[in-house]
């Protein structure tokens, strides 16, 4: 049920210099007095009734009558009495401010030693507690602040006060209300869970973040095992040679077994004809080698053809969705960019409007005069045409930024754009060049170096005869020591050779290591591609919630818009909370206009909190006509006179 507060009369008694005044009010009440005769006085006198405070919110103001020489008269009881109506039933408040004079002993006369409030209700002394309470029944403070002046919503309170009003008055949207309102925004559902946005984008930028870093360790960690590869070792060569070194040793051991066999001439000979066999087997390796180098270089090229082809297909893919996000911000700032020339038109189409029907006294309803017309014409075109000039700038400013933002992402568009033709152009020639090189190796045929080898075939020949010769029985000496210092020098050959050979074994690990660091850089690189799309789909949601707040709300009033959000340049979303008066902000919109939506946002909120108080209205006489409302209206009109004048409707 609506509470309808209505002030039916007040009382003053030396109150901020008014010795005695008094006034009775009616739905619209109107003030006249020039500057400086105690309009503002009768709204400090109503708030000091209720909270203690001046109508500028302050505790500490001075309620006594001054001389002219701005000294205290002291003796006076500075009063204030008031009925008000709540819901049809009177209640008188009293409150008087007095001075507390003692007299010590010993002394003639009393002295100042404080001051006392007394306080009553409907005649009726209360304790200041009880008579608090009962204000805080009829109306709480903040709210009576909010619906009694025009300009305190707007302009007295932080603009995150006002926001947390306003929210209130719709309430929150939940996450499925804007996830339902744009179908691409489905994915969040499992993303939010019990969370809110702003916690769901913040651990995904979190997440990137650390991505990032794990992303741009690896080419490191890769370099380094690429330079712990020992690429200097020869491994076949090796292992061709620890296998002659141990058909070496063993050739000796069995010697030794039957070292009374051995004779010095069959010793030479066969150590002759071990190294006629080694270096045989040398050239056959070398042979080898030789005929297969060709087909090895072209593995090799192969490889790293290969691995050009992944790096610059993971660079095409890279640049593909830098232009998909570089494509959606340049629809969105052409968008922008059209709206605000759009605007800017349908502003410079407006033209000055001057009704002289409206230029009559308030008070006789006689028209003024032809001079005061057109002095008050030309003050209302002056300031149509400053506000029309700067609303024109404002948009052009912002259009200027839209449009120079649009030409930049465009500029981007096009190098990106090049950058995919002169990337994938490489890349088909890399395919190319892959087929050829893959068919080269497929077709290769090695050629036998050692066909017409004249070395090799004499080497063969001697190594056939001395097998011959050792073949002829021989008498020879013992060279058991001989043979044992032989075996001994192989076997330290064989150890330092085998020690060579491990690090083969370390090789191919290093390499697998290598790969899995490949592997796991393609799979962070896809995680972060994921949390990228995650990051955007919770900037579309905060925009989609911003239109769906500021059109909620916007629906609660009749003259008034609230912006609730500001969009920056690089597409971040700030809150705020300023209204709008036909596109201007309230700060900069004329007196009429700000009264005017106050009252707009006055109405609402009475609506919204079901109450209803007096309204204060200052400078009444700067405004022509005010939107209806259902509050009791006290217009405070500066006129000529020098005392107050009352006028009831």
């Amino acid at each position: 049920m609506s509470k309808n507060i209505f002030i039916k009369s007040l009382e003053l008694k030396n109150f901020k210099g008014m010795k005695s005044f008094s006034v009775d009010f009616s739905n619209i009440t109107n003030i006249y007095g020039d500057n400086g005769t105690g309009k503002t006085t009768i709204v400090d006198a109503f708030t000091w009734l209720l909270f203690d405070k001046d109508s500028k919110d302050r505790t500490s103001f001075e309620i006594k009558t001054l001389d002219k020489n701005g000294e205290v008269l002291h003796g006076l009881d500075h009063e204030v009495i008031g009925v008000l109506n709540i819901d049809g039933k009177d209640i008188k408040l009293s409150k008087i401010y007095k001075e507390k004079w003692t007299k010590k002993r010993g002394e003639a006369d009393k002295q100042l030693t404080g001051h006392e409030t007394l306080y009553s209700m409907d005649e009726v002394p209360v304790k200041k507690k009880e008579y608090q309470e009962t204000i805080n029944k009829i109306i709480d403070e903040n709210l009576f602040k909010l619906i009694t002046n025009p300009l305190y919503f707007s302009a007295n309170m932080k603009w995150q006060d006002r926001r947390n009003v306003l929210l209130n008055i719709i309430g929150d949207i939940s996450n499925d209300k804007v996830i339902n309102y744009r179908s691409n925004l489905k994915p969040l559902e499992k993303l939010l869970d019990d969370k809110d946005i702003n916690t769901l984008k913040k651990s995904v930028q979190a997440k990137k973040k650390k991505l990032n870093e794990e992303i741009k360790a690896i080419p490191i960690r890769i370099d380094e095992a690429s330079n712990s590869i020992k690429n200097d070792i020869d491994f076949e060569a090796l292992d061709f040679k620890r296998k002659g070194i141990i058909s070496g040793i063993k050739g000796l051991e069995e010697q030794l077994i039957d070292g009374s066999k051995v004779r010095d001439e069959l010793l030479k000979e066969k150590d002759k004809l071990y190294s006629l066999k080694s270096k045989l087997r040398d050239i056959e390796y070398k042979a080898s080698m030789e005929s297969d180098k060709p087909k090895r270089k072209l593995e090799s090229n192969l490889n790293t053809l290969k691995l050009n082809i992944k790096k610059l297909e993971y660079y095409i893919n890279s640049l593909n969705t830098d232009k998909s996000n570089i494509e959606y911000d340049i629809q969105k700032y052409k968008k922008l960019s059209d709206d605000e020339r759009n605007k800017w038109f349908e502003e410079n189409k407006e033209v000055f409007k001057f009704d002289e029907s409206s230029c009559v006294c308030p008070t006789c309803k006689r028209a003024f005069d032809e001079e005061k017309i057109q002095h008050i014409k030309q003050d209302l075109q002056e300031n149509f045409n400053s506000n029309k000039a700067k609303t024109l700038k404002e948009i052009q400013v912002k259009g200027k930024g839209y449009t120079d933002l649009l030409n930049k992402y465009k500029e981007k568009l096009e190098e990106v754009n090049f950058q995919i033709k002169v990337s994938n152009h490489e890349l088909n020639d890399l395919r190319i060049s892959e087929e050829r090189l893959q068919e080269q190796i497929d077709n290769f045929k090695s050629i036998n170096p050692l066909i017409n080898n004249q070395e090799y075939e004499d080497l063969k020949a001697e190594i056939v005869e001395l097998e011959n010769k050792l073949q002829q029985p021989d008498t020879i000496n013992n060279q058991v020591q001989e043979l044992k210092e032989r075996k001994s020098k192989l076997e330290f050959e064989l150890e330092e050779i085998t020690k060579q050979l491990g690090h083969k074994e370390q090789n191919e690990e290093l390499k697998n290591r290598i790969e899995s660091l490949k592997e796991e850089e393609r799979s962070l690189s896809n995680t972060f591609a994921e949390l990228e799309g995650q990051e955007f789909l919770c900037e579309e949601f905060i925009k989609t919630k911003v239109e769906l707040l500021e059109s909620s709300i916007n629906s609660k009033f009749k003259y008034v818009t609230f912006k609730l959000f500001d969009v920056q340049v690089n597409s971040g979303i700030n809150e705020s909370c300023e209204a709008l008066i036909d596109g201007v902000p309230f700060s900069n919109a004329n007196s009429a206009s700000q009264i005017n939506a106050g009252l707009d946002i006055i109405n609402t909120l009475c609506k919204h909190y079901n109450v209803q108080a007096p309204i204060f209205i200052d400078n009444r006489e700067s405004i022509n006509e005010i939107i209806d409302t259902d509050s009791q209206i006290i217009n405070l009109i500066v006129s000529k006179d020098k005392n107050l004048k009352v006028e009831v409707m």
